[in-house]
């Protein structure tokens, strides 16, 4: 019997829904693990350790839990990954601006610059049970990989209980577990990147797990001709994405890349990325509202809205 649980989680819609019948039982479960990576990694709860760490920076490393220090680490093997793109020392450029919060505004040239010169994640020490950022004035944010962190952890803990099949849905991000009971392949929606409650393309999830989809749209401010998204872009791109959409199947460890990710590096970079990501496929959408696919779903994915064009293949080694 599928029954499903809506609430809110970190922030975002959250959705859990059992094809066993034990909605409430898997609910429970899956919002427990999202409250506790909130208590932990949100930047916006001043007694969190990622908020903790920023306090002390420049001052005195701060004694961390193993759940902490899992986060941590995570973030710096993507921040290692993607040469800097995704950097979890971003908080003192994110808070300057405070995208999608009451307290919202454009800074002036001088501000930003000085926030961008204490983003580095090379700075950031994770030794032992301690966590230290070197210099004063610096700041954690890793709002750009706690929300898939907490799926990913969740999505294990349900998938050693006894509930069965079910999906959770954290705000587009997508975990799939067990199999469904009349042997049917889910099928996954994308959100389009410009049109409110309108689908982009759908999947066939015949062989993966997990979804997940980041974009532009999620937050940002629009205000005398600047446009900022809450994914801040660090470097210069090539060709940009408004959506970006990751299908895989997940694995003991996170990718070392995300949503995120990819919108802050470009389109240019996401393929370079995917060659040593050879079980990683996706769907990404340009600014022009060209529609890429990589090979390994390009039969199982259908572009659903005549504004969006299909473009050619991402190649890459299939997984």
């Amino acid at each position: 019997m599928k029954e499903t649980v809506v609430g809110k989680a970190m922030g975002t819609f959250l959705s859990v829904t059992s094809y066993e019948g034990k909605a409430q039982e898997a609910d429970a479960l899956v919002r427990s693990i999202f409250h506790q990576v909130e208590m932990t990694a949100s930047r916006f709860l001043s007694s969190s350790e990622v908020s903790r760490i920023t306090q002390a920076a420049g001052d005195h490393p701060v004694s961390i839990s193993p759940l902490c220090r899992s986060l941590l680490f995570d973030s710096l093997r993507q921040a290692a990954f993607t040469g800097g793109i995704f950097d979890p020392t971003v908080g003192v450029l994110t808070r300057l601006w405070n995208v999608g919060q009451p307290e919202e505004i454009i800074p002036v040239r001088e501000k930003q610059e000085k926030a961008r010169s204490l983003v580095s994640y090379l700075d950031l020490i994770v030794k032992g049970e301690t966590a230290f950022l070197k210099r004063a004035g610096m700041a954690l944010d890793l709002g750009g990989m706690a929300k898939e962190y907490a799926l990913h952890l969740a999505a294990k803990r349900a998938s050693f209980s006894s509930m069965g099949a079910m999906m959770i849905d954290a705000g587009g991000d997508m975990a799939l577990i067990g199999k469904k009971p009349d042997g049917t392949s889910w099928r996954m929606g994308i959100q389009h990147p410009r049109r409110k409650d309108t689908l982009a393309a759908s999947v066939v999830m015949t062989e993966w797990d997990t979804i997940e989809t980041s974009g532009d749209y999620r937050r940002f401010l629009a205000r005398d001709g600047i446009f900022q998204s809450h994914i801040f872009q660090l470097k210069e791109e090539s060709t940009s994405l408004i959506s970006a959409t990751l299908i895989y199947q997940r694995g003991e460890v996170m990718l070392p890349i995300t949503g995120a990710a990819c919108i802050a590096g470009g389109l240019a970079r996401v393929v370079s990325w995917l060659e040593h990501l050879p079980g990683v496929e996706g769907i990404f959408i340009t600014e022009g509202r060209e529609v890429y696919v990589t090979e390994g779903i390009s039969s199982v994915t259908k572009v659903l809205t005549k504004d969006l064009t299909r473009k050619a293949l991402i190649l890459h080694r299939a997984g």
